[in-house]
């Protein structure tokens, strides 16, 4: 019955649904009201006329009866403030303190507005070749790579950290790059999910305001809230340049004396960090000098701690450094179609990424006005790219005769020829966004080949899926290649046209005209 349900709701995307969230249940879950967006018929009563359900009644919580009473006394306690409290929910008999609801309540709702997810990012923090910084080390791998953060930054961490131990608690999808709240030593961070389990139940995070790499169940996170989201990461990942371990590794007598040199986790420890190399996988070589003007490199070295690094620098790769992937969230949603070159090769985005690439034009031209412009590219080269008059990120694809360039525009997975002259550098400032373009592939597809996907249905795609068209569509996985595997009615119906409706859809149809 469960799965019949969920094809009967997924059948058609001509019927749009309406979602009221009426609170959460135990366990962190939403319950919710849903009606179609035009005939305002309650799905949940459709359901109990076709036998798929059964009436039940859900007990809602409370805002106070999340709250973790045991960070009262922890550590976080210095910067966590008080919040205004949530409205509160109607009154109950109910003697607990819960309020009680029926979820398929008759009652007559407010207008259902249709919810659409987006996967939640937040872009890491980067410093540009040769920029200079005061900064406090507030988390240690080793001697050599460790993480710091800008004094400027630290009342905005302190801020952060205020805000995010009260946040109220709800599901966080398992996806790869997304970002959310974790639990670390008594305190919530702003964590991005880096690998995920065997079974998605399980993650490891990194802290974008500490450093730290953590791991945690999947139930134990938290969404992060819209006003966190907008906020870079704090720390910037840096490696000390000119020193290397005494033996094959670094030892944890020498790890333990760098932790008391660079003072770690101590803000009133500070050191001026510039920018000396960056490769271009994104690395970052700094020196440093404490207060006092001595190098830090130079200290370690005489302490012991670490051996001179006498091998010659490292030849930097002419690329500049890397985009960095978006994401999806999982489940049904409504995307943006930015491409589409085969079955097995179609490029979306949310549609917040998309309302957002106004905000990111108007960044490029900036910064295309203070860039150098290029004068040698080679393949794979990152560059800002100027086409028709609008500045776009974009990857040299070919270097051509006559000073002109194939470049493709990563952001709107399109490609454009264009002269040297159009060209500008492209700074880490403009790479540390994640690219708005999302490779997918249709779910029935994933098996097939993609020489022959292009063959059969290349010329076709076009006539199929309109450029900056909004469809829905459902994501349900990734595969090896990196990209997300995807559900798109609307593309698997034209390319299946004349296929007998399927006994969910009849069902449904039924249903509606009751």
């Amino acid at each position: 019955e469960g799965k019949l349900m969920a094809e009967i709701l997924n059948s058609s995307v001509e019927y749009k649904l309406g979602v009221e969230f009426v609170g959460q249940v135990e366990g962190g879950r939403w319950a919710v009201k849903m009606r179609g967006m035009e005939d305002k018929e309650d799905v949940g009563q459709l359901l109990l006329g076709g036998e798929l359900a059964r009436s039940r009644e859900d007990v809602l919580l409370k805002k106070e009866d999340n709250t973790e009473s045991h960070l009262q006394g922890s550590k976080c306690d210095q910067t966590r403030k008080n919040r205004s409290s949530s409205p509160k929910l109607a009154p109950s008999s109910k003697s607990n303190g819960a309020t009680a609801t029926s979820i398929l309540s008759p009652e007559i709702t407010p207008a259902p507005v249709l919810i659409t997810p987006a996967p939640t990012t937040v872009p890491r923090s980067v410093l540009a070749l040769g920029h200079e910084v005061v900064a406090a080390v507030c988390y240690l791998e080793t001697p050599a790579v460790f993480y710091i953060c800008p004094t400027t930054s630290v009342d905005q961490f302190t801020t952060i950290l205020t805000t995010t131990q009260n946040c109220p608690s709800g599901e966080v999808l398992p996806t790869l790059g997304i970002c959310c709240l974790a639990k670390d030593e008594d305190c919530w961070y702003r964590a991005e999910i880096v690998q995920l389990g065997e079974d998605n139940t399980t993650a490891t995070l990194f802290l974008l305001d500490y450093g730290k790499t953590v791991q945690s169940n999947m139930a134990s996170l938290r969404p992060l809230p819209k006003e966190m989201q907008t906020i870079p990461g704090l720390v910037c990942k840096v490696n000390l340049k000119g020193i290397k371990p005494g033996g094959k590794e670094w030892s944890e007598d020498q790890i333990g004396g760098a932790d008391i040199v660079l003072d770690v986790g101590k803000d009133a420890t500070q050191f001026s960090v510039k920018v000396v190399e960056v490769e271009s996988s994104g690395e970052m070589w700094v020196s440093m000098k404490d207060a006092e003007g001595t190098d830090v490199a130079t200290l370690m070295i005489e302490t012991e701690i670490a051996a001179a690094d006498i091998h010659e620098p490292k030849e930097l790769s002419q690329a500049p450094l890397k985009y960095r992937s978006g994401s999806l969230a999982l489940g049904t949603q409504s995307a943006v179609v930015l491409g589409a070159v085969s079955p097995m090769e179609l490029y979306i985005c949310s549609q917040e990424m998309f309302m957002q690439l106004s905000t990111t034009m108007d960044m490029l031209t900036q910064a295309a006005a203070s860039s150098t412009p290029v004068k040698t590219v080679q393949d794979d080269d990152s560059v800002l790219a100027c086409d028709d008059g609008t500045w776009y990120r974009g990857k040299v694809v070919k270097v051509m005769g006559d000073n002109m360039v194939q470049v493709e525009l990563v952001d709107l997975a399109s490609t454009a020829t264009l002269s040297m002259a159009h060209l500008r550098i492209a700074s880490p400032d403009v790479m540390k966004e994640v690219v708005v373009a999302v490779s997918c592939c249709l779910d029935t597809w994933v098996e097939e080949d993609r020489k022959v996907a292009v063959e059969k249905w290349g010329d076709k795609m076009a006539g199929m899926v309109e450029e900056f068209s909004e469809v829905q569509v459902e994501v349900v996985g990734r595969v090896e290649a990196g990209q997300y595997r995807i559900k798109f009615p609307e593309l698997e119906k034209k390319m299946n046209a004349g296929r007998v409706k399927s006994r969910a859809e009849m069902l449904k149809e039924k249903l509606r005209k009751k």
